[in-house]
């Protein structure tokens, strides 16, 4: 699944894993991975473009954004 919000996410992932000081070699598998997680996270307001958690927010959101996004993604109720 490719959208507006892919190479967003992905950069929002590469920064998180940065900031956690993460292998430069390993990043770009771990980006690809877990981008769509960033993205639904991004969507539901639950994360912001740096990848800070927003005050206010319920992470459980961002976790059903996740669900639903793999859910379209693989044709699933």
């Amino acid at each position: 699944m490719s959208s507006n919000i892919e190479p967003l996410a992905r950069a929002m992932a590469e920064r998180i894993c940065r900031s956690h000081l993460m292998n430069e070699a390993e990043i770009p598998d771990w980006v690809d991975r877990h981008w769509e997680i960033a993205a639904a996270m991004l969507e539901s307001g639950a994360m912001d473009e740096m990848g800070e958690w927003q005050p206010g927010q319920d992470w459980r959101q961002g976790l059903e954004a996740y669900r639903e996004r793999l859910a379209a993604k693989h044709d699933i109720g």
